[in-house]
């Protein structure tokens, strides 16, 4: 036998045993390069692994550890390709770097041909653009847009205007002075709008504006509808408009009593705790935007979320429980606003930043206070000069 020819055949044996042998199935999916926040990502895909099997599409932020946020699984039920298309949202992601990924859960091997592996980039450019009209508007049959564009260059920028997934304005160019939009739009009803915005480097993102009626008597309940004649006297009036219900205090005025204001947001929530000797209390959370907060009237105690109103409308809630503290977590709805708030309680005696506070929200201490001390008891300024006056006296006799 030629011993090349049994070289050859030992060479590709040990090829074979070293390398494993070559799949012959193999895994192949798609998905775009890149997409804004919003937009949702489609993944195709195509496989010939037999079955039965599971194909997993899972898509996960690719940080230093990836997080999975969402998977889904294809059945795989006949012989032969089997091609596929998955849909992941992308609504409240942040920016950055993500991974599409597709795994057999038969653990299958695929051919090194395979592309199973894909990564998406998620543009978000909304923190460019700065809203300063309020974000609630009280409807007068015009919507107040004005906003401010970082480092925006340009006299014009593109804007459109939906509600309820219909446009009703644009995509028009309108003018951009010193980097600040500012547009009055014509509407005809009250409701969310979205406004969305595009420059030449493409989509720079949507934000919501709530135009609402404002209810002026603010009723608990229905009025019966009655007719009343202009020239009807004052005794027949009173007697045909009967109001099924009492007004109800309007959630906007502010209330009076001790206050305190600090700077917070998302990440820096206000921690404050309230001293009272009287209760019921009534707390008011006030600010330029949307506020929540929590409250808790004992350290160990289950924590209760308050966020009943929308815009710049005061949040407000009475406590009748009998206690002396209380403890306040506040910030401001949207991750990116950064807000003062004001803190007032009706018949509180203190309200102050406090490191007590962060403890009962297990948040590390912040703000320095001494809370905790106080086994220091000072020695009296009496004491000190009554001392001195005596050891003068002891001096003066001595000489």
């Amino acid at each position: 036998m030629n011993l090349r020819y049994v070289q050859s055949v030992i060479t590709l044996v040990l090829l074979i045993l070293i390398c494993g042998p070559v799949s012959a199935y193999y895994l192949s999916i798609d998905a775009p390069a890149q997409v804004k926040v919003g937009e949702p990502i489609l993944v195709t895909g195509s496989t010939n692994t037999p079955p039965p099997d599971k194909i997993d599409i899972i898509f996960s932020h690719s940080l230093n550890v990836p997080i999975e946020i969402e998977r889904q699984s294809i059945q795989i039920t006949e012989k032969g390709e089997t091609t596929f298309n998955v849909t992941f949202k992308t609504d409240g992601l942040e920016k950055g770097n993500y991974k599409v990924e597709g795994l057999s859960q038969s653990q299958r091997d695929f051919s090194a041909g395979s592309r199973s592996i894909r990564v998406v980039k998620i543009i978000d450019r909304s923190d460019l653009i700065t809203f300063t009209s309020p974000t609630w508007q009280e409807f007068e049959k015009t919507l107040n847009i004005e906003a401010k564009i970082s480092g925006y260059k340009e006299n014009a920028i593109q804007m459109e205007v939906a509600k309820d997934h219909k446009t009703i304005f644009g995509p028009e160019s309108i003018p951009v002075t010193g980097g600040r939009v500012k547009y009055e739009l014509p509407i005809s009803e009250p409701g969310t709008y979205e406004v969305s915005f595009t420059d030449y480097d493409g989509f720079i993102g949507k934000y919501s504006i709530v135009s609402e009626e404002k209810d002026q008597y603010h009723l608990t309940g229905p009025i019966e509808k009655q007719e009343v004649t202009v020239a009807a006297t004052e005794t027949e009036m009173k007697e045909t408009v009967k109001p099924t219900a009492t007004p109800a205090p309007d959630k906007a005025e502010k209330i009076s009593g001790i206050s305190a204001q600090a700077e917070v947001s998302r990440d820096n929530p206000g921690l404050f705790m309230i001293s009272t000797n009287k209760t019921p209390i009534t707390i008011q959370v006030s600010g330029n935007t949307d506020l929540v907060f929590e409250y808790k009237t004992s350290q160990d105690g289950a924590s209760v979320k308050v966020n009943e109103e929308m815009g710049t409308v005061p949040e407000t809630v009475t406590i009748s429980d009998s206690v002396s503290e209380i403890y306040l977590k506040v910030y401001p709805y949207s991750f990116k606003a950064a807000e003062k708030v004001t803190i007032t309680a009706d018949t509180a005696e203190v309200i102050s930043l406090s490191d007590v506070s962060a403890k009962a929200f297990g948040m590390p201490p912040r703000y320095g206070s001494n809370e905790q001390k106080g086994q220091e008891t000072p020695i009296p300024v009496v004491l000190v000069l009554l001392s001195l006056v005596i050891g003068l006296g002891i001096f003066i006799k001595r000489k």
